[in-house]
């Protein structure tokens, strides 16, 4: 569904990946780094070896005094609480904060473990960086980049980018994207070295800066308190090999603690499903027969009871939280009555019913998309029967209230949707446990489906929050996540469903570098409803009251929507091996032919014209293929197959019965698809190019 009319109040943070549809440790090295409790224990350490009360709280730090708030995310801009698992609190001020309240943020232990981490440096010219394709770069000994875990000694591989959008120097971030989940609860260094700017000369570090680095006076008072904390850093620089002499910047920051991310949530679960012990109630309200008769035997929409932790049913709500400090039921309206629809499809009989499958809709979307064609064929061909309730705080019916909150600027306000998210998830919880259990034995519908089994099926923003879905549900062990990625601050500027929002958000943040800062600051937020916060548990590490649990995950290259390069982010963070498909490899994955269990990466091809750009704008040839690959046959029999059985296989071959054919056994790529014909290209495509043509300054 369009929204063109919210299009320019929706400003930046919800591209989700809209649906395409046919309708602490002591000296040394640093000492053993604490990790965030699950789902609510506190965690020790984390402050890598090094004394918690160096650091000064500050609004605005003077190592970059060109422009409040960064270096970003650091230390400074938190105090010790010893009532966290971390023993911080962040405490953001006015000035980085641009005016918005830092309430929503307050109550967070740390940094985003997925945060873009970024700095400024005057004049940088472009060009330094090997970008995303060349991680190892940044685990080499020349590296002008340097991401350093204080309690392991590790390095962390990612790749350095500077913001391509902006059109000068004057406003350019220079960013560090780790290319694996850092850990909870955990302290990082960050440097940068030997960087240039336009005229080609070294680019000299802050006068704070310098003081630190040379040992020369300050008259600032914050500088001079952290003579201990750089000695500390620069002596852990130095034994990476890093001359002190060439730092430009450097500083420091601690994750949040895995309590942080997930006790509200885990908290939510366990009390609604504990509400719903004797049974999910749930109503029918209408049965159609005739709503497709060549696939589908009914389509049936009803609703569930769930307990309510909001302060009011509908968007605009936030979490209430009881004297505890996690989230409440409402004492008022303790229930809400949630929509969802089924569809039975007419190969499911009494003597063969059909599986679950529990579909995780696209951008702002509905559960209405399961709908689509390719999905009532995908049903009645391989007998599964799909469930749907609409993700709240990022639904349709979420727009009014989200435009309105962006359309003044004040970023605060958006708590709402981080909020009912929490809402959303639970909802999504018992409805699979309703389906299990008690629409499983409905008297008349029952009969068709099986509840013993059931799965997980999300595509775009359904595959990106899959993620959490399946580290928190107790009912499922496999599901598919299509078109995947995290963390969203890795995901925005990379889509084109940003696009539109770029013109109205630089109204309000007219600087390039706020809009990295704004998307950061988002990030902490969103962590604890985002696959950045979950997707580690779902293998290994499970929550309380889940097991392990296994995912099929599959991008399309050259997608508009949702960048690769998040996608394998994602994969990582699961440790999945990667079933080549005869296309490229994928830095940090074990390729493998076929796997006889467990969790599996694959990609699919569609002919797009090179690949990815390596800067931060979308791909935006041709056509999209974001849609295309849960269309092929050889993607749904693979799908079959590993929510039923758990094992990987690559179908593609030439002679499939796909209208489109695949180049050649084994290798997963499309061409017939792509249709770069300047004539048939949706309007806001270019045509062909080089795709490195797109990462020109100034591209949006």
């Amino acid at each position: 569904m369009k929204h063109t009319w919210l299009i320019p109040a929706l400003a930046i943070f919800f591209f989700g990946c809209s649906e395409s549809d046919d309708a602490g440790g002591t000296g040394g090295v640093g000492g053993v780094g604490g990790i965030g409790g699950t789902g609510g224990a506190a965690a020790t350490g984390g402050t890598g070896g090094v004394d918690a009360s160096l650091y000064p709280l500050l609004d605005c730090d003077p190592l970059v005094p060109e422009f409040c708030g960064v270096p970003f995310p650091s230390n400074v801009y938190s105090v010790e609480d010893s009532e966290t698992p971390t023993g911080r609190r962040v405490s953001f001020g006015s000035g980085l904060m641009r005016g918005n309240d830092p309430a929503p943020w307050d109550k967070s232990d740390g940094f985003s473990a997925g945060s873009p981490i970024m700095t400024y440096l005057p004049g940088i010219a472009l060009g330094q960086f090997g970008g995303p394709n060349d991680i190892d770069e940044s685990l080499s000994d020349n590296s002008p980049s340097i991401l350093l875990d204080a309690e392991t000694g590790e390095l962390v591989p990612h790749f350095a980018e500077i913001d391509i959008r902006a059109p000068t120097a004057e406003q350019r971030s220079t960013m560090i994207r780790p290319v694996e989940r850092l850990r909870d609860n955990a302290r990082y260094i960050v440097a940068f070295r030997n960087l240039r700017n336009e005229a080609d000369e070294v680019i000299e570090p802050s006068e704070g800066f310098a003081a630190l680095r040379d040992g020369t006076s300050s008259a600032d008072e914050s500088i001079e308190a952290r003579r201990a904390l750089y000695e500390d850093i620069f002596t852990r620089l130095a034994d990476e090999g890093w001359d002190r002499s060439e730092v430009q910047i450097a500083w420091d920051f601690n994750t949040a603690s895995d309590a942080n991310n997930t006790a509200w949530l885990v908290h939510m679960r366990d009390t609604a499903l504990g509400l719903v012990e004797s049974g999910i109630e749930y109503t029918i309200d209408t049965v159609e027969t005739d709503y497709n008769p060549v696939d589908i035997a009914f389509r049936i929409f009803g609703t569930f009871r769930a307990p309510l932790f909001m302060t009011f049913d509908g968007p605009g709500s936030v979490l209430v939280f009881g004297e505890d400090g996690l989230p409440a039921v409402n004492e008022d309206t303790p229930w809400a009555n949630v929509p969802f629809e089924v569809l039975i499809p007419n190969s499911a009989t009494a003597k063969d019913p059909a599986a679950i499958i529990e579909y995780g809709h696209g951008l702002l979307g509905e559960k209405e998309q399961i709908q689509s064609g390719h999905f009532l064929t995908f049903m009645n061909e391989y007998n599964y029967a799909f469930c749907a309730t609409d993700l709240i705080g990022m639904s349709d019916f979420d727009f009014p209230v989200i435009g309105a909150a962006l359309a003044n600027g004040n970023i605060s306000t958006l708590q709402t949707m981080f909020d009912r998210l929490h809402q959303g998830f639970v909802n999504y919880v018992l409805l699979m446990r309703m389906m299990k259990t008690a629409f499983a034995a409905d008297a008349t519908y029952g009969q068709y489906i099986k509840g013993e089994e059931a799965y997980y099926y999300g595509i775009s923003q359904g595959g990106i929050m899959g993620s959490v879905f399946m580290a928190l549900s107790p009912d499922i062990e496999r599901g598919a996540l299509g078109v995947m990625g995290q963390p969203y601050s890795m995901l925005l500027f990379r889509s084109v469903d940003f696009n539109p929002f770029l013109d109205q958000l630089k109204n309000t943040y007219t600087d390039f570098r706020e809009q990295q800062l704004v998307v950061a600051l988002f990030q902490m937020l969103w962590d604890r409803v985002e696959p950045n916060g979950y997707t580690h548990h779902i293998r290994e590490n499970p929550l309380p009251g889940t097991g392990t649990k296994e995912v099929l995950t599959r991008v399309a290259l050259g997608d508009h929507q949702v960048a690769t390069h998040a996608g394998h982010i994602m994969a990582r963070t699961l440790n999945a091996p990667h079933l080549t498909t005869g296309l490229r490899e994928v830095w940090g994955l074990t390729p493998v032919e076929s796997t006889a269990g467990g969790s599996f990466f694959t990609e699919y091809d569609f002919g797009m014209p090179g690949p990815e750009p390596l800067c931060n704008v979308p791909m935006s040839l041709c056509r999209d293929p974001h849609g295309e690959l849960r269309k092929r046959e050889a993607a749904r029999k693979q799908l079959d197959e590993f929510l039923r059985g758990g094992t990987g296989t690559n179908y593609c071959a030439p002679g499939d019965g796909d209208e489109h054919q695949a180049t050649a056994p084994g290798v997963c790529s499309y061409p017939s698809l792509p249709r770069c014909d300047q004539d048939d290209t949706p309007e806001y495509i270019e045509t062909p190019a080089d795709t490195e043509a797109l990462c020109t300054p100034g591209s949006e």
